[in-house]
């Protein structure tokens, strides 16, 4: 060693911040019982992530922004794991199989920030009809939704579009699906050509995209084109991380971020229980910057109320509930609502109660496509491709609308079933693809933001200037809270306390119209300093310092990282290399500032003993 350093003591220290990583209840109560050599399938989601409203409009600088901070800060985490390691970007995160030393190990790291069970999740059919020969009457739900109105009158297929499937599979041998399977990736067996070993996703395709080779018409938007990840297995089971590792791809399918080929929706008709396990819910969130709509089957755990579970029970999902052929619920479609506990911390706040499903489509009796032939299917899995296929049409309308925006107008132009206005059984009622389609295609007003606080600041008062086009007043709302009184006037501030804030601003036009695309600005109030440390390395012919901090709110950025080793000299950066060439005593010093400007300081006193080796 070219070096011996004993720790002294602290001399200052930075103030407290969030305590070490949490495993999950589902992760405590299997490692309560679990032996010591078990191995224990995990998802560990690293305390760095990206925040995908610095990258608006810029898909694929986000998308080089996600894999290069994965490949940032991974590497120190999996070096603790012993055996194969999935490692993801689209959410900083890795999926293993650990023992529970190496899990606890894990949820002491201060690069991470939850360890929790890797979970499976199921295919959501209630049943299965006989099989057809052909398609007969085809697929009622097509006319329940005015799918052949746009077909007719707009002369709006899908054509062009690319939609996405995460399932069981697809059997590209029906003749409805020849030649519309663009992508294929399949996580659960690697096998290179699509197929189907279940049935389940076939038919969901079918309901997307197929056409009416079987003598009558299945597929919402027939002139659309798929890509398909298995993720499910042939039992209709499939684990959360191959779940997510199916979303990923999705986003970037063929690997280079330059180009644009991701689809503008993903059809999900898989669930899991817990509407508040936040594992899946990072992902959904960079599928809405990157302007992919994420539509969920809400679950068959009905008829009872809060039956809803995850991710359809997520505020950015599109849930889907299922009706009969005469508009009434189907017996077994899970309702809400979903009381939300906030358990990752990004809204809305804990106790919030969300109104869910969103909407409801088709899903009793539907005929689509399967290897053979033609099945008629039911369950909310039946539902979820009818909104799928209707954000194809609205797609090839105005290829503008996409994600948070053309979820909007799905829920927005749905015929309300039920009690008036939003309920737990309905949502907002029964999708309209005609209305869907028209309303993307009309001039709509727009808001934006032209003055606005910097994403991280110390500051509580929010100052913010908009501008409006095709209209005369607007409106804003912060955390998804009530919408202010329209006003006329250019600028407004709101008060608010530390922590993330989303602030919203929304035109409104003389006919009564809003901007279906409301300016959106997220800020991070931080008033509190991270909290730094750092460790001391022995090498052999120097020194290496490795800074450490963890903040709640903000991180701190590398160039902040400033080092005073006590002999006149210094250095920038996360990690600096030192040679000490005199014996004794010296005082360490590591700042810090995190992205809002607040300042931490470390001290220690190393003693350093020179071995002339030099």
């Amino acid at each position: 060693m070219a070096v011996t350093l004993a720790v002294f003591g602290f001399l200052a220290a930075s103030p407290a911040s969030r305590a070490d990583a949490a495993t999950t209840p589902a992760l405590d109560t299997r490692l309560a019982v679990a032996a010591a050599d078990e191995a224990i399938p995990v998802i560990v989601t690293l305390r760095e992530q990206v925040e995908g409203s610095d990258y608006v409009g810029r898909p694929q600088a986000l998308i080089a922004a996600l894999r290069s901070s994965a490949r940032a800060t991974q590497p120190d985490v999996v070096d603790g794991i012993d055996g194969r390691v999935t490692r993801f970007w689209l959410v900083n995160a890795v999926a293993a199989s650990v023992t529970p030393e190496e899990a606890r190990a894990l949820s002491a790291d201060p690069e991470v920030d939850t360890v929790d069970l890797d979970l499976p999740v199921r295919i959501a059919q209630d049943e299965s009809g006989d099989p057809f020969p052909d398609a007969g009457t085809g697929n009622w739900g097509l006319e329940a939704v005015n799918a052949p109105a746009v077909w007719r009158d707009l002369a709006i297929t899908g054509t062009g579009v690319r939609v996405g499937s995460i399932d069981t599979g697809v059997d590209p041998s029906n003749a409805d699906l020849a030649g519309k399977i663009v992508g294929w990736r399949d996580f659960v067996n690697g096998r290179p050509e699509p197929y189907d070993d279940n049935g389940h996703g076939t038919h969901t395709v079918g309901t997307m995209i197929g056409g009416d080779r079987g003598g009558a018409a299945v597929g919402v938007a027939p002139g659309a084109t798929a890509i398909v990840a298995k993720a499910i297995g042939a039992s209709g089971v499939g684990p959360g991380s191959s779940l997510l590792a199916a979303a990923q791809w999705m986003t970037d399918p063929d690997g280079n971020p330059a180009t644009a080929d991701q689809p503008v929706v993903v059809n999900n008709s898989w669930s899991a229980e817990n509407p508040n396990d936040p594992w899946f819910r990072t992902l959904i969130r960079r599928w809405l910057d990157l302007g992919i709509v994420p539509v969920f089957a809400a679950g068959n755990a009905g008829p009872g109320a809060g039956t809803i579970g995850s991710p359809a029970g997520y505020p950015e999902a599109l849930a889907v509930g299922a009706v009969n052929p005469n508009l009434s619920l189907a017996n077994f479609s899970s309702q809400g609502p979903v009381v939300w506990e906030n358990i990752d911390g990004l809204g809305p706040a804990a106790g919030t109660t969300l109104t869910k499903p969103d909407v409801v489509a088709p899903g009793v009796a539907i005929t689509s496509t399967v290897k053979k032939g033609y099945l008629a299917y039911s369950g909310t899995s039946m539902a979820a491709p009818h909104v799928a296929g209707i954000v194809a049409l609205m797609a090839q309308a105005n290829p503008g609308i996409r994600g948070q925006a053309a979820a909007d107008v799905v829920r927005q132009t749905s015929a309300d079933l039920g009690a008036a206005g939003q309920d737990s059984r309905f949502g907002n009622g029964r999708v309209d693809a005609l209305a869907a389609v028209r309303t993307v295609m009309a001039p709509v007003p727009d808001t934006r933001f032209v003055g606005a606080p910097p994403a991280a600041t110390q500051e509580t008062t929010l100052r913010f200037q908009v501008a409006v086009t095709n209209a005369s007043t607007y409106r804003w709302r912060l955390n998804g809270g009530e919408w202010s009184a329209a006003t006329l006037e250019p600028v407004f501030q709101v008060e608010v306390s530390e922590g993330k804030h989303i602030i919203e601003a929304q035109s409104i036009a003389l006919d009564g119209s809003v901007d279906t695309t409301p300016a959106v600005r997220r800020v991070i109030v931080d008033r509190t300093p991270p909290r730094v440390s750092f460790v001391i390395r022995d090498r052999r012919d120097h020194t290496q310092f490795v800074a450490r901090a963890r903040d709640a709110l903000t991180k701190a950025a590398p160039g902040s990282f400033r080092w005073s080793f006590g002999d006149g000299r210094t250095a920038v950066g996360k990690q600096a290399r030192h040679r000490y060439t005199t014996t004794g005593v010296r005082r360490i010093r590591l700042t810090a500032r995190d992205q809002a400007g607040n300042t931490a300081v470390v001290t220690r006193l190393v003693r350093v003993v020179n071995d002339d080796r030099f």
